[in-house]
């Protein structure tokens, strides 16, 4: 009988090991947009790289939505998503933790009125954006104000940065805050349509002034952070490497944006690539400037960051930095 119990306990003992490790599998999931988080990871998905004996692999979606449903079902084990949602999601519960700022801004303002080509003029406007309350409201509601211009009119009846786009092609509006890469499409198209600003955002001290435009996050889902540091130095790398790449050989990387479908022509993406404004940082290196950036949603409405500043843990610090 005391046989049989050893045998039992040793059996208990060795699928409680197990069970409490984290699924093995050989692939290491990321899930990225469409547009400017496309080509920054361009060298990566040319070269799906084997970190730590598992192959990367890329799930591509062209909505920041469906990202976040696969974050939610666990279902990856790195994601890009705007800050302000990432922000959101963390405070929720969805354990994805902050790793770096690879996208500094792709909103700009742009009209297709030759008339309408410096700031100062958008005044007494109607500018239109998709979108109440979403990111690009909020920074160009942020952006008016730090610029002094309190008689624009914002209008949001269009139900998509591609109405948008097409409104403007069809001289239907005249100015409109729309994002990369449809800017670069909207210019290779019409002659006429120009960009007025980019929706920077800087904070000013007495040294210095430095972007905090920190758009777009790279995440990963916290069972990584727990057992596989190691893999998350790797993939840093070969992010950051591929981030360089393209704003370093914008040529190269055009050419392979159009070989795996994301742009039509080789101009275009080269034309692009500059707008996306690519740089990858590492987030413990910035967290005043997220933290700034947090803080204007915030402002504006604490739900859109899940009610709360996110604490401390939401942004991971990496083993090693550049």
């Amino acid at each position: 009988m005391n046989f049989y119990t050893q045998i039992l306990s040793c059996l208990f003992v060795v699928l409680t090991f197990f069970s409490c490790r984290p699924e093995q599998n050989n692939t290491i999931s990321i899930g990225i947009l469409d547009g400017p988080t496309a080509v920054s990871f361009i060298q990566m998905i040319e070269n799906p790289p084997v970190i730590q004996g598992k192959q990367v692999e890329f799930v591509i979606k062209n909505e920041p939505l469906q990202i976040q449903a696969l974050m939610i079902q666990n279902k990856l084990d790195f994601a890009v998503l705007p800050t302000v949602m990432a922000a959101n999601l963390y405070n929720k519960g969805i354990n994805y933790r902050l790793l770096a700022i690879p996208i500094w801004g792709s909103l700009y303002l742009i009209s297709n009125d030759p008339k309408i080509d410096k700031l100062k003029q958008i005044s007494g406007q109607k500018i239109y954006i998709f979108g109440q309350g979403a990111t690009a409201d909020v920074l160009m509601q942020h952006f008016l104000k730090t610029h002094l211009i309190e008689d624009a009119h914002l209008d949001y009846s269009y139900n998509s940065n591609m109405e948008l786009a097409n409104a403007l092609l069809q001289h239907k509006i005249n100015i409109a805050v729309i994002s990369e890469p449809l800017v670069s499409m909207l210019k290779n198209q019409q002659s006429d349509i120009q960009i007025i600003a980019n929706l920077d955002i800087e904070r000013t001290t007495l040294k210095e002034q430095k972007p905090i435009f920190v758009q777009t996050s790279f995440l990963v889902n916290n069972k990584i952070t727990e057992h596989y540091t190691d893999i998350i130095h790797e993939v840093c790398q070969a992010y950051a490497s591929s981030c360089a790449f393209t704003y370093q050989h914008p040529e190269s990387a055009g050419e392979l944006l159009v070989k795996h479908g994301f742009y039509p022509s080789s101009d275009l993406a080269v034309q692009s690539i500059p707008l996306c404004n690519i740089q990858f940082e590492y987030a413990q290196t910035i967290k005043e400037e997220i933290q700034q950036y947090l803080s204007i949603f915030y402002t504006f409405d604490p739900k859109s960051i899940g009610g709360k500043m996110p604490d401390d843990d939401f942004i991971f610090e990496t083993i090693a930095q550049p």
